[in-house]
């Protein structure tokens, strides 16, 4: 037994899964995770979607061209009466007609430049979307592997702690046979092997479970995950961390781009009450074929203007509506910045709890590792009964399965404070960042 607190004394977050030749890293999941989750992927799509806006308010600019062309047969009966009596003519005709209009827009009331701001302001919005998307998916995938990892290394303790009792159990057995222990030290040890079968049985549905959410997040089940090499550099201060979210958070510059994009719409619904000036070319062919052929061309340039005068207040309640509007935005975006940073200060919060809760975690696992070695030798010097070495290894396991719970938490809150202020990408998640 004290080879194996001893041991297990010594093991860390970092050596919970199986050490395969050939394993995948957390920086390998984070990459997976990525390139191949369908929530990150729609936030691309959306980014495409939203640059499309840019194309159509461009073409605004330009001038629109049109043809048209008709043809067909006609029929014209034509009575008349003479000195020789009615005459019955008919003529059948061939008519086509041909048309080419080009219109360029001179003065929309500013609509055009309104439209290109809101284009502008929805492409950089889908793009602090895409940002935001992406840390949700990395934080996420951090929590998968660091769950399966834990949840591994739960089992195996519960693994352990199952066979020892079996042991203890079998050598309990034995002492009775000789009379050196009753049989309520076999009924206590049968007690603990049960309790300890079912905690077995749920932290192995707990791990079923992780590696659930696992395949979910990451695209692909675990396969012997490795140790987490090493924690990415966070922020060394509340202030520090409040400073970095307010610069950088993607879903603060989100609300800040939608502000952005309720003010262009604004200037869209206001262009409705300016003037309107466009300039209209226009070239128009007829031909009709019949005994003759009858051919007329024309053409034209035309500059035409328009101004509304009353239309029952209803541009004037769009603008109004708009720039109420504006108003939203801007509380929805100052909503957003507290919301921040109450996330950042919890993040901090969270990661100092944990650090610190891990350094007493460590320590309990080394007092428990002592006390169950001395219950033991007490034990053989009959000065310990059965079920106080049983507490012992129970609160030695117990100290051992909260290390590794506050292992796990304390890398969890290293990435989750990197979210909170906007910082978790790929590349500083992986240790790529410049």
């Amino acid at each position: 037994m004290r080879v194996l607190f001893a041991s297990v004394a010594t093991v860390a977050l970092a050596a919970i899964a199986p050490c395969a030749a050939m394993g995948d890293t957390l920086e390998d999941a984070l990459i997976a995770a990525h390139a191949n989750n369908p929530n990150l992927e729609e936030a691309r799509l959306a980014v495409q979607a939203a640059r499309e806006d840019r194309v159509q308010a461009m073409a605004s600019y330009l001038p629109s061209l049109g043809i048209s062309a008709s043809t067909g047969l006609q029929s014209v009966e034509s009575d008349t009466n003479s000195f020789f009596g009615p005459t019955t003519t008919q003529t059948d005709l061939n008519p086509s007609t041909g048309v080419a209009q080009v219109t360029q827009q001179l003065f929309t009331g500013f609509r055009r430049s309104g439209q290109s701001r809101l284009a502008d302001a929805n492409i950089a919005g889908a793009q602090e979307g895409l940002r935001s998307r992406a840390q949700d998916v990395l934080l996420a995938a951090v929590n998968a592997y660091v769950s399966v990892l834990r949840d591994q290394e739960i089992v195996r303790l519960r693994e352990e702690h199952v066979a020892g009792l079996n042991r203890l159990l079998s050598g309990t057995r034995r002492m009775l046979d000789v009379g050196e222990v009753s049989r309520t030290d076999v009924a206590q040890a049968q007690t603990r092997l049960a309790g300890a079968r079912g905690s077995l049985a749920r932290a192995r549905a707990d791990l079923e479970s992780s590696q659930a959410r696992y395949i979910a997040i990451v695209g692909r089940p675990p396969q012997g995950l490795l140790p987490v090499s090493a924690l990415p550099q966070t922020p060394h201060s509340l202030e520090e961390s409040v400073r970095l979210a307010n610069e950088r958070h993607p879903d603060l510059a989100r609300a800040e781009q939608a502000e952005r994009a309720a003010r262009a719409q604004v200037t869209i619904e206001r262009s409705s009450l300016l003037p309107q000036v466009s300039l209209v070319g226009r070239a128009e062919e007829n031909r009709d074929f019949s005994t003759t052929e009858t051919r007329r061309e024309s053409s034209s340039a035309v500059a035409q203007f328009s101004m509304p005068l009353f239309e029952g207040g209803y541009a004037w309640s769009r603008t109004r509506q708009s720039r109420i509007n504006v108003g939203r935005a801007e509380a929805r975006t100052e909503a957003q910045r507290r919301e921040i940073l109450a996330a950042v200060s919890a993040a901090w919060s969270d990661l100092i709890a944990s650090r610190e809760v891990l350094t007493a975690a460590d320590e309990q696992v080394e007092a428990s590792a002592v006390a169950v070695e001395g219950a033991e030798r007490e034990r053989g010097y009959g000065l310990r009964s059965t079920l106080d070495v049983l507490n012992a290894e129970e609160e030695a396991r117990n100290a051992q399965i909260s290390r590794v719970r506050a292992n796990a938490d304390a890398v969890f809150a290293s990435y989750a404070l990197l979210a909170a202020t906007g910082a978790l990408t790929l590349e500083r998640a992986t240790g790529h960042a410049n």
